[in-house]
């Protein structure tokens, strides 16, 4: 709770001086270009390279690693938990190389008011997004034939889409090119590219033309 605490009263110094303090006292990588709104960051290590930027209201728990490539975006009151293998817990001994960290990359978007969970490890493609708001990414749930919690990663594509009020769940990777209709509940995919794909379980409803130019954007947001 210190590291919060502190957190919080930095809120109330200019930026620049707030960018330095976190780099300073809590070994974060945060590049002059970047942005922390009025967020808490617990993640053991966190780098935001040029043009990254972390909105207003957000909740980063203990992950091992928050990483933001250049012109990656987090919108505003997002709640993204994670547990850092330095708390030892006796959570997933059964997954020696789990790793709880949130990697978006270059030009990636969560939108705003998504709950993701980093037990283990999420990763957001180049010019990807969460879009909307409320959808769910889960990468823990129960084994019942070992009674035991697992986890598994998520892995979104570079170029797509997530719409509003989805649920993901461990081990989902969803390919390249893809966008996935708002309500759906991802639990598993044949790997496609170009394809809509919506439904609870979701599946690949049609392709999508390679020439929508959502595939060839070259901005993190949509005007």
């Amino acid at each position: 709770m210190l590291k919060a605490g502190i957190q919080v009263l930095l809120f109330f110094i200019p930026w620049s001086l707030r960018r330095w303090a976190l780099n300073n006292l809590f070994g974060f990588s945060l590049d002059a270009n970047s942005r922390i709104g009025l967020s808490i960051v617990l993640a053991d290590e966190a780098s935001l390279a040029k043009g990254a930027s972390v909105g207003h209201f957000n909740y980063v728990g203990r992950l091992d690693n928050l990483e933001m490539h250049e012109g990656a975006m987090i919108g505003n009151f997002n709640w993204i938990t994670g547990l850092s293998r330095k708390l030892n817990s006796p959570f997933f001994k059964k997954n020696p190389g789990r790793r709880s960290e949130l990697l978006m990359k270059r030009a990636s978007l969560i939108a705003h008011q998504h709950y993701i969970d980093c037990s283990d490890r999420i990763e957001f493609g180049m010019y990807s997004g969460l879009a909307g708001v409320r959808s769910q990414l889960v990468t823990h749930g129960i084994e019942p034939l070992s009674c035991r919690q697992t986890c598994s990663p998520i892995i979104v594509g570079d170029y797509t889409m997530v719409g509003s009020g989805c649920l993901i769940t461990k081990g989902v990777r969803i390919p390249n090119c893809c966008l996935v209709s708002a309500g759906s509940v991802v639990s598993h995919l044949k790997p496609e590219s170009y394809s809509l794909i919506a439904g609870n379980p979701a599946v690949h409803v049609r392709k999508v033309p390679e020439t929508a130019k959502f595939f060839s954007r070259t901005d993190a947001i949509i005007y």
